[in-house]
């Protein structure tokens, strides 16, 4: 909830969602490019470096919200081996790698807290609980079909183009859905089933 901000958990989200766009960017570059479209590669999208992802709409709706989105990827179904259901493959792939730096988080905070200093360690394994909590929401997020989301490559793998000019306007109605705690609302029973599998005991904190 906004009311809920403080200056720690914005800061907190907005490096966390550096972080979040950086991996989930690179793995549906990369995947995309694996199934034969080198567009990914040639846009400059194969990388690490979080720059090339970041979307600042979409990482401020993050800071604010806890929901936001990096800079779509171009990815051209006629260039995949699979075809137009490639796209299914490249879009998962990105939430399943969100999934996985979400499941490692957990062990990683424990093991902060017992290897450093009192402050340093509660100051750390905080950070990482609050990305391993929105991994899960992101990777949930994400799937829905709506641009700018990843999740709108599943509208081109049924033969549906959306125009790009929406993506703009559909974020900023998703911004407004996630202030208003729409967005939390709807996906709430996906995160209820899918955290306790990735956070283990985390999940009990559920946001």
């Amino acid at each position: 909830m906004i009311s809920d901000l403080t200056v720690d958990l914005v800061v907190m989200r907005i490096i966390a969602g550096v972080i979040m766009v950086a991996l989930q960017g690179l793995v549906i570059a990369a995947v995309a490019v694996l199934l034969g479209d080198k567009g990914p590669r040639y846009d400059g999208r194969l990388t690490a470096w979080p720059w090339g992802h970041i979307d600042l709409v979409g990482l401020g709706a993050l800071a604010l919200t806890g929901f936001g989105w990096g800079r779509p990827i171009a990815v051209d179904p006629r260039q995949l081996r699979p075809g137009r259901w490639g796209l299914v493959v490249v879009v998962l792939a990105g939430g399943v790698a969100l999934l996985l730096l979400g499941l490692v988080l957990p062990p990683l905070a424990l093991a902060v807290l017992g290897g450093l200093d009192y402050t340093a360690g509660v100051t750390i394994a905080a950070f990482l609980r609050e990305l391993a909590q929105l991994c899960v929401w992101m990777a949930v997020f994400s799937l829905l079909p709506i641009p700018p989301l990843t999740g709108a490559h599943f509208l081109a793998a049924l033969g549906i183009s959306a125009p790009q000019r929406m993506a703009s306007y559909l974020g900023w109605v998703l911004l407004l859905a996630s202030v208003f705690g729409v967005t939390r609302a709807v996906l709430r029973p996906v995160f209820n089933l899918v955290a306790p599998l990735i956070l283990g005991a985390d999940a009990s904190a559920l946001a």
